[in-house]
């Protein structure tokens, strides 16, 4: 068997590999789809094509409605998942003959379903998601720390996201505020450290990344017996990643935003590559302000870290178990990476910026992986002196 995320070589998966794993595979939805290739810079080429509720792949590329054309290193991540459709996109790394990104961006979920057998998550029928008794999960549910550990380990098990109410009391979450006002203070659009978006002609973070080295009560976190019982509900040995992947974190919704990754769509937390690698991830926040509509509140799609797919639309998303998370300063929601959620921009711009605080907690095996001051979203820097654009500023 083929080392794990070593080099793939290109010819060989697709005469020898990909067709035994075809060979396997249950039944894909490829509907809607229109055949993609794929090519290197040596011209060789593999085209997929959609074949009942299966993939088709055949050599060369004159039948592809999209040519996507990569190196050998980034078409071996891709494989890997090392890197998602978007990485490429960001850093570069992928060119197309004809076609473009959405077409690269639809399949993606197929492919990854051909090439590692991950689970489809139906966005036209999702699975329903059921409490221990067997009755519809109530999405709006919250706990306490008084609740047993067990009830918050299903609830989350099934939902993808667990919120808990009056974790942390006002004390010490203005002292948390106060270290993020700091951090905001120093933040400078280049550092490599922060996000930004503009609200008219002024440039306002939006972000900042390894707050923890600014602050040892943030470092402490991870360490804290509450925050620890909560990673404990996504597996008892998960660590957290003080020292890579953007580190413990502070998002910042920002009323009026108008560039930049200030209001996040529809992603998974794993949405630049790294799946593999990273998850189980389960990111921890800490609310630091209340979060309703008017500024901007988290929306998770209850169970959808049970499987891949595509990123859903606005109408798609109309039909699915989307739950809004009500919270006050204090509580701690936790998520799986690969659960989709979004920030959508606040309804009221006059409201003030909510603020999260995030600590994120990954299995061993990612630090393994992952050096020390490194992360998945590193490519987001790669365009524009240090600032982070938008994927459809890029496309």
């Amino acid at each position: 068997m083929q080392e794990r995320f070593a080099p793939i070589d290109f010819e060989h998966f697709h005469a020898v590999v990909l067709p035994e794993r075809l060979a396997v595979r249950p039944e894909t939805d490829v509907g809607g789809l229109r055949p993609i290739a794929f090519r290197m810079p040596d011209g060789a080429a593999y085209t997929y094509q959609p074949s009942g509720s299966s993939v088709a792949v055949e050599a060369g590329d004159a039948g592809a409605s999209t040519v996507v054309e990569l190196d050998p290193r980034s078409w071996s991540d891709f494989v890997w998942e090392l890197r998602s459709s978007f990485s490429l996109l960001y850093g570069g790394d992928a060119t197309f003959e004809r076609g473009g990104m959405g077409d690269l961006a639809q399949w993606e979920p197929v492919l990854r379903a051909v090439l590692d057998g991950q689970a489809m998550y139906d966005l036209s029928a999702p699975p329903p998601l059921l409490d221990a008794d067997g009755e519809p999960l109530a999405l709006d549910r919250s706990f306490g720390l008084g609740d047993p550990d067990d009830e918050m380990r299903r609830f989350l098990e099934v939902a993808g996201f667990v919120h808990l109410r009056s974790v942390f009391d006002a004390e010490e979450i203005e002292a948390l505020r106060e270290v993020v006002c700091t951090a905001v203070a120093r933040a400078r659009p280049d550092d490599q450290r922060s996000w930004w978006t503009s609200v008219g002609s002024r440039e306002v973070c939006n972000r900042v990344n390894y707050l923890n080295e600014q602050s040892e009560l943030v470092a402490g976190l991870g360490s804290d017996p509450r925050m620890r019982r909560i990673a404990d509900l996504g597996g008892r040995k998960l660590r957290d990643a003080t020292d890579r992947l953007d580190g413990d974190s502070v998002v910042i919704k920002v009323p009026g935003a108008q560039t930049g990754l200030a209001d996040l769509p529809w992603h998974r937390d794993c949405g630049m590559g790294g799946h593999p690698v990273m998850c189980p991830t389960l990111n921890v926040g800490i609310q630091l302000d209340a979060a309703s509509p008017a500024n901007g509140q988290l929306l998770m799609i209850a169970g959808s870290h049970m499987g891949t797919s595509r990123l859903p639309t606005d109408e798609e998303a109309a039909g699915l178990p989307v739950a809004a998370l009500h919270t006050q300063p204090g509580d701690v929601t936790a998520h799986f990476g690969h659960t989709l959620h979004s920030a959508p921009p606040p309804s009221d711009l006059r409201a003030p910026g909510r603020r999260a605080l995030y600590v994120t907690f990954v299995q061993p095996e990612t630090f393994e992986m992952v050096g020390r001051g490194n992360g998945y979203n590193d490519v987001l820097f790669s365009r524009d002196a240090g600032r982070v654009p938008h994927v459809d500023d890029l496309r």
